[in-house]
């Protein structure tokens, strides 16, 4: 990888809707075009992050290289489960029949964590993978994480799992998958909200979750933002008001300015304090995306080059 950006680890999550997908795609084609190598990884079933990256993906667990040079694939937990008992129980053929049995399914959809905990094994493996001479097979790893409550599950599960299980196995691999997820200088978790009330409460709870399971330092981005005002709006939107109506044209045409320019700055007055209840809440200053028209090609570009400088 080119340049002096440390290989790294990055989760992005948000409420629906507000762009995680799209800023998760961003992130791995600003990486890309830095010369990494990149996976870009989906938690559950295919969605936003393989469209925005142009493909489409077969089973959970197989790698395909996109149009643009990131690698895809999506994990389940299940499946991973399914995998990590084929690789260590040598039974054949009937376990197979063990896999296609309604208990074994049903053991699975209800153990607690138990997936959470398989698929976040699958990250880190991805992650930790290295080709010869020690260089990293992948230089950046990027995984849509989903929306805010089912990625926290996954990031939190290997810390509650290390401290369920007390010795063993089990406790000694869940600790390193949580010293990885937990460490700044390997991985980076960005919380995403758009500039309205509900995103940006679940923005900040998510930030606080986050901690309480031990990853600090979550990295908040608000998508979508309006620019701020010039100073002196107000009073130039008096001076338009104060202006002699003229005829009926002139007319219709100065009050539709001013009420898409009042509507404007509402929106932007009502942006501006709920980042400002965020940043008191969060104790930080979120990082500000732009509206842009264009989510591929050039503006995508531009997301992700905003994001890097974070990174």
């Amino acid at each position: 990888m080119s340049g002096d950006t440390p290989r790294r680890l990055h989760f992005v999550l948000g409420k629906g809707g507000v762009g995680k997908s799209t800023l998760g795609a961003a992130l791995a084609l600003a990486a890309r075009r830095r010369g990494a190598r990149v996976l870009a990884i989906e938690l559950g079933a295919p969605g936003g992050l393989s469209r925005s990256l142009g493909d489409e993906l077969p089973g959970p667990g197989t790698i395909v290289e996109a149009p643009s040079g990131v690698a895809l694939v999506w994990f389940d937990g299940a499946a991973a489960l399914t995998e990590y008992l084929g690789r260590v129980v040598r039974l054949g053929p009937v376990l197979d029949k063990v896999f296609a049995h309604p208990l074994y399914r049903a053991f699975v959809d209800a153990a607690p964590g138990l997936k959470e905990l398989m698929a976040m094994g699958k990250v880190r493996d991805e992650f930790s993978l290295h080709k010869e001479h020690g260089r990293p097979h992948w230089d950046v790893v990027v995984v849509d994480a989903g929306a805010s409550g089912h990625a926290i599950e996954h990031l939190r599960m290997p810390a509650a799992a290390a401290e369920t299980f007390h010795s063993g196995r089990v406790h000694r691999e869940s600790q390193r998958v949580h010293a990885l997820f937990a460490n700044p200088a390997q991985t980076a978790i960005w919380v995403v909200a758009t500039p309205e009330e509900m995103p940006l409460r679940e923005a900040a709870e998510s930030v606080e979750r986050l901690a309480e399971a031990g990853l600090d330092g979550a990295r908040v981005v608000v998508n979508r933002c309006r620019p701020v005002a010039p100073d002196g709006v107000d009073a130039a939107l008096a001076g338009i008001e104060a202006l002699p109506a003229g005829d009926a044209a002139r007319s219709a045409a100065r009050d539709g300015l001013l009420l898409a320019a009042r509507r404007a700055l509402g929106w932007q007055r009502i942006q501006e304090q709920g980042i400002a209840a965020l940043v008191e809440e969060i104790g930080t200053r979120p990082l500000r995306l732009p509206i842009l028209t264009e989510v591929t090609g050039p503006g995508l570009a531009e997301l992700g080059e905003l994001l890097w400088a974070m990174a």
